[in-house]
Protein backbone atom coordinates (compact mmCIF):
# COMPACT_ATOMS: atom_id res chain seq x y z
CA UNK A 1 0.00 0.00 0.00
CA UNK A 2 2.73 2.46 0.93
CA UNK A 3 4.54 1.65 -2.30
CA UNK A 4 1.52 2.86 -4.30
CA UNK A 5 0.94 5.98 -2.22
CA UNK A 6 4.63 6.90 -2.34
CA UNK A 7 4.68 6.42 -6.09
CA UNK A 8 1.54 8.49 -6.59
CA UNK A 9 1.80 11.18 -3.93
CA UNK A 10 5.33 10.93 -2.55
CA UNK A 11 4.01 10.18 0.92
CA UNK A 12 3.31 7.18 3.15
CA UNK A 13 -0.18 6.81 4.61
CA UNK A 14 0.01 3.39 6.27
CA UNK A 15 2.10 1.86 9.02
CA UNK A 16 3.20 2.39 12.59
CA UNK A 17 3.82 5.95 13.67
CA UNK A 18 1.89 7.40 10.74
CA UNK A 19 -1.48 7.91 12.36
CA UNK A 20 -2.70 11.46 12.01
CA UNK A 21 -6.00 12.93 10.88
CA UNK A 22 -5.09 12.93 7.17
CA UNK A 23 -3.85 9.34 7.17
CA UNK A 24 -6.86 8.11 9.10
CA UNK A 25 -9.16 9.90 6.66
CA UNK A 26 -7.45 8.20 3.71
CA UNK A 27 -7.70 4.78 5.38
CA UNK A 28 -11.40 5.36 6.12
CA UNK A 29 -12.08 6.37 2.52
CA UNK A 30 -10.33 3.26 1.20
CA UNK A 31 -12.20 0.96 3.58
CA UNK A 32 -15.53 2.59 2.71
CA UNK A 33 -14.79 2.09 -0.99
CA UNK A 34 -13.87 -1.56 -0.39
CA UNK A 35 -17.07 -2.20 1.54
CA UNK A 36 -19.22 -0.56 -1.14
CA UNK A 37 -17.45 -2.30 -4.02
CA UNK A 38 -17.65 -5.69 -2.34
CA UNK A 39 -21.21 -5.44 -1.03
CA UNK A 40 -24.00 -7.53 -2.47
CA UNK A 41 -26.17 -5.43 -4.75
CA UNK A 42 -29.37 -7.03 -5.92
CA UNK A 43 -29.53 -4.87 -9.04
CA UNK A 44 -26.33 -6.54 -10.26
CA UNK A 45 -28.27 -9.79 -10.48
CA UNK A 46 -31.75 -8.47 -11.28
CA UNK A 47 -31.30 -5.59 -13.75
CA UNK A 48 -35.01 -4.75 -13.77
CA UNK A 49 -34.78 -3.26 -10.26
CA UNK A 50 -31.68 -1.16 -11.00
CA UNK A 51 -33.64 2.07 -11.47
CA UNK A 52 -35.30 1.64 -8.04
CA UNK A 53 -31.99 1.45 -6.12
CA UNK A 54 -33.58 -0.79 -3.49
CA UNK A 55 -30.53 -0.86 -1.23
CA UNK A 56 -29.62 2.82 -1.52
CA UNK A 57 -26.18 2.29 -3.06
CA UNK A 58 -26.29 5.27 -5.44
CA UNK A 59 -26.26 8.00 -2.72
CA UNK A 60 -23.58 6.10 -0.77
CA UNK A 61 -21.39 5.77 -3.86
CA UNK A 62 -21.85 9.45 -4.76
CA UNK A 63 -20.92 10.51 -1.24
CA UNK A 64 -17.87 8.24 -1.25
CA UNK A 65 -16.88 9.56 -4.67
CA UNK A 66 -17.06 13.16 -3.46
CA UNK A 67 -14.89 12.30 -0.42
CA UNK A 68 -12.13 10.83 -2.57
CA UNK A 69 -12.40 13.75 -5.00
CA UNK A 70 -11.92 16.24 -2.15
CA UNK A 71 -9.02 14.21 -0.82
CA UNK A 72 -7.31 14.19 -4.23
CA UNK A 73 -7.93 17.95 -4.57
CA UNK A 74 -6.16 18.54 -1.26
CA UNK A 75 -3.22 16.38 -2.32
CA UNK A 76 -2.87 18.29 -5.61
CA UNK A 77 -3.07 21.69 -3.91
CA UNK A 78 -0.60 20.66 -1.18
CA UNK A 79 1.77 19.36 -3.84
CA UNK A 80 1.60 22.62 -5.78
CA UNK A 81 2.45 24.60 -2.63
CA UNK A 82 5.38 22.38 -1.58
CA UNK A 83 8.79 22.62 -3.16
CA UNK A 84 10.26 19.24 -4.08
CA UNK A 85 13.86 18.44 -4.85
CA UNK A 86 14.56 17.67 -8.49
CA UNK A 87 16.19 14.35 -7.61
CA UNK A 88 13.13 12.57 -6.26
CA UNK A 89 9.91 12.83 -8.22
CA UNK A 90 6.62 11.08 -7.69
CA UNK A 91 3.86 10.47 -10.22
CA UNK A 92 2.13 13.74 -9.35
CA UNK A 93 5.34 15.68 -10.02
CA UNK A 94 5.51 14.07 -13.44
CA UNK A 95 1.84 14.79 -14.17
CA UNK A 96 2.35 18.43 -13.22
CA UNK A 97 5.50 18.84 -15.32
CA UNK A 98 4.53 17.05 -18.56
CA UNK A 99 2.70 19.99 -20.20
CA UNK A 100 5.58 22.39 -19.48
CA UNK A 101 8.12 19.90 -20.80
CA UNK A 102 6.34 19.47 -24.13
CA UNK A 103 5.07 23.04 -24.48
CA UNK A 104 1.42 22.11 -23.99
CA UNK A 105 0.57 24.87 -21.56
CA UNK A 106 1.03 25.55 -17.88
CA UNK A 107 -0.20 22.22 -16.40
CA UNK A 108 -2.81 19.50 -16.71
CA UNK A 109 -6.23 20.21 -15.24
CA UNK A 110 -7.14 18.83 -11.84
CA UNK A 111 -9.80 16.57 -13.39
CA UNK A 112 -7.25 14.92 -15.68
CA UNK A 113 -4.89 14.33 -12.77
CA UNK A 114 -7.72 12.99 -10.59
CA UNK A 115 -8.77 10.65 -13.41
CA UNK A 116 -5.24 9.23 -13.48
CA UNK A 117 -5.33 8.89 -9.69
CA UNK A 118 -8.64 7.05 -9.91
CA UNK A 119 -7.11 4.40 -12.17
CA UNK A 120 -4.14 3.99 -9.85
CA UNK A 121 -6.42 4.16 -6.82
CA UNK A 122 -8.52 1.33 -8.25
CA UNK A 123 -5.35 -0.74 -8.50
CA UNK A 124 -4.56 0.18 -4.89
CA UNK A 125 -8.02 -0.94 -3.74
CA UNK A 126 -7.73 -4.18 -5.70
CA UNK A 127 -4.33 -4.85 -4.14
CA UNK A 128 -5.69 -4.20 -0.63
CA UNK A 129 -8.67 -6.46 -1.27
CA UNK A 130 -6.37 -9.31 -2.37
CA UNK A 131 -4.20 -8.81 0.72
CA UNK A 132 -7.26 -8.94 3.00
CA UNK A 133 -8.47 -12.17 1.38
CA UNK A 134 -5.03 -13.74 1.75
CA UNK A 135 -4.93 -12.84 5.46
CA UNK A 136 -8.40 -14.34 5.98
CA UNK A 137 -7.33 -17.57 4.24
CA UNK A 138 -4.29 -17.86 6.50
CA UNK A 139 -6.50 -17.47 9.59
CA UNK A 140 -8.78 -20.33 8.49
Amino acid sequence: MNVMTRLLFGKRYFGKGLSNEKNEEFKDIIMEQLVLLGAFNISDFVPLVKSFDLQGFVPKLKQSRSKIDEFFDEIIQDHLKEKHSNDIKDYLDVMLSVPKTYGLGERLGDNVIKAEFNVSYFMLNTNLFVQLIQKKKKNL
